[in-house]
């Protein structure tokens, strides 16, 4: 009954809304809506910024209308222009000289209006405002993001997505500005075995999708809900446009896996075939091992990204493939976060008492949200350990040095769904990317109920932050881009091995001993859970069974924050 509970929830989402509030999200001021802008190269050394801006408004298509399109940054207007919306998307072509491009770090706006008509009807409002940077440099971090709805960002805008925003700070750390390629797409599996057959990724260049109407790898309607291309194909995808442009990558941001196994809302008596045994799906899909000669999910009646995903490569052979491009990058396999958490049972258990539910129906609804928490929380736990032995054993086998970790926004179960310190979307229709679902998902989408309200339990606009601001972090991540450490080299001590529920004894070291006076504590346990405290040591009990990877941020008088992890993972039995 997961789905029958879940679309209770949703239609309480829904109609929770006030009026003001529904208001607010209507998407027709959006329109036209600038869908994408590619500025090459930016930053730029020297000659002109080349650009090209793609407008979306399906109804001025319809009208035969032409849309006006403006570049800004701050009061001055950069590039301009005129397009004629003879399809749904118009694409116009720009340059802006190197005298014009800033110096320094300088917002761009790009935005569009309908034409005033020759007939005399006065020109429309200028819809939603694309925003990105623009500088003068020479060698930009370049950071490219392949993965599936959390990496795209689902419900986000370009500039609030936290690739995005990693790159950014990256750019600013280092002086050296950034550019961000995003090959993502919401829904997209970790690997398809045989799309293209014999995982021949190469194929993959061969192909088109419809939400890259453009044809440059970049899935400019990503926001809807489509398996393919690949984690691997994108890959592909995002190295051929790096050997075309002559330039090499930084820095990979990955995911993948969760969309493989699709184990949470499946047909309304049970979950998807192959799920059944959450372990072992996350191991078979995450990890790349144990799939059976036949997919049991290929014939499931309903969205399942199970269909085309079964089986196939785990997340080491994608972190080697993305280390394997132009520039030989860094990888960040982005770790999985509380999407739906037991902090999130309270309201949920309250949604099933909707007026006019039948005992029987309540009964079952309370289970099968409380069922669902769990195994958010227990695929949390798997593929966040299967990501972090991806990497280990990547590093390991490297001819290099190591290249790759795994990381997260630091989040905890009071981040999930309707939890108490909420940084998921609650609602499907407030985020930014509404307005384009609204049209794009009936458009595009085989099953646009499920992709307009796709939102729902993505990072918002704050965890997305979280994430970037966890992301720098990390040791191995501000080693790599020579950024100055904020704190001591510090050692996580934690016992190998330990009982469920006894206590664990957790403290941390400089040289071996305590760290000066003035720090504070915030200790992340690896189960969700979180402690703040002034002293050096700390103890907790796991509830279940591990591994478990507990982390520590220590912050000292200045400020300055240091993440100090643990050498090893706590195993409890």
């Amino acid at each position: 009954m997961v789905v029958g509970a879940f679309v209770v929830l949703l239609g309480q989402l829904l109609g929770g809304l006030s009026a003001e509030a529904q208001a607010s999200v209507l998407p027709g001021s959006a329109f036209p809506l600038v869908l994408d802008v590619d500025l090459t190269p930016n930053p730029v050394c020297s000659g002109p910024v080349h650009g090209t801006v793609q407008v979306y408004d399906p109804a001025a298509a319809k009208a035969g209308a032409t849309v006006e399109w403006r570049v800004r940054a701050g009061a001055e207007q950069l590039a301009g222009g005129r397009v004629r919306m003879a399809a749904h998307v118009g694409t116009a072509e720009f340059s802006i000289p190197f005298e014009r491009v800033p110096a320094a770090e300088t917002a761009l706006q790009i935005d569009a209006r309908v034409a005033a008509s020759s007939d005399g009807q006065a020109p429309g409002r200028y819809g939603k405002v694309w925003r990105d940077t623009i500088r003068r440099g020479c060698d930009p971090v370049r950071v490219a993001s392949v993965g599936d709805s959390v990496v795209w960002g689902q419900g986000l805008d370009h500039d609030q997505k936290f690739p995005y925003l990693t790159g950014k700070l990256l750019g600013r750390e280092t002086g050296r500005g950034f550019e961000h390629l995003d090959y993502s797409i919401s829904g997209a599996v970790l690997d398809a075995p045989e799309l293209p057959a014999g995982n021949d990724d190469a194929a993959c260049l061969h192909t088109t999708e419809k939400q890259d109407p453009d044809g440059d790898g970049e899935m400019e309607f990503g926001e809807v809900t489509q398996q393919m291309p690949d984690v691997f194909c994108q890959l592909e995808k995002a190295g051929a446009q790096a050997k075309a442009g002559g330039y090499g990558l930084d820095l990979v941001v990955i995911n993948g896996c969760i969309n493989d196994l699709d184990p949470f809302f499946g047909i309304g008596v049970g979950i998807t075939p192959g799920s059944e045994n959450l372990p072992e799906a996350v191991k078979r899909e995450c990890s790349g091992i144990g799939a059976a000669a036949e997919n049991p999910a290929k014939d499931v009646p309903y969205f399942s990204g199970a269909k085309v995903g079964y089986g196939g490569r785990g997340m080491r052979a994608a972190i080697e493939k993305a280390h394997s491009l132009p520039g030989h990058p860094k990888v960040i396999v982005a770790d999985f976060y509380y999407a739906l958490s037991r902090s999130s049972s309270p309201i949920p258990v309250k949604t099933c008492s909707t007026p006019g539910v039948a005992r029987g129906w309540l009964t079952s609804c309370r289970r099968a949200l409380g069922g669902v928490a769990d195994r958010y929380e227990q695929y949390t736990q798997l593929a966040n350990a299967a990501y972090h032995q991806a990497a280990a054993e990547a590093n390991k086998a490297s001819t290099d040095g190591p290249y790759a970790v795994a990381a997260d926004g630091l989040f905890t179960v009071d981040n999930a769904l309707l939890a108490r310190d909420s940084k998921v979307w609650n609602t499907p229709v407030t985020d930014p990317a509404f307005p384009l679902r609204t049209r794009a998902c009936p458009e595009l989408s085989q099953t646009p109920a499920q992709c307009l309200t796709a939102a729902v339990g993505h990072p918002d606009i704050e965890g997305a932050r979280q994430y970037a601001d966890a992301f720098l972090l990390n040791p191995s991540v501000r080693d790599w881009f020579h950024l100055p450490r904020q704190g001591p080299r510090a050692q996580l001590n934690v016992p190998e091995s330990a009982h469920v529920g006894s206590e664990v004894p957790m403290s941390v070291t400089v040289n071996g001993e305590p760290p000066a006076a003035g720090y504070r504590y915030h200790w992340y346990f690896g189960d969700g859970t979180q402690q703040e405290t002034g002293e050096a040591a700390v103890a907790h009990a796991y509830d279940r069974k591990g591994p478990w990877l507990p982390r520590l941020v220590m912050t000292g008088p200045d400020g300055g924050k240091v993440l100090v992890e643990t050498a090893r993972t706590v195993t409890t039995d």
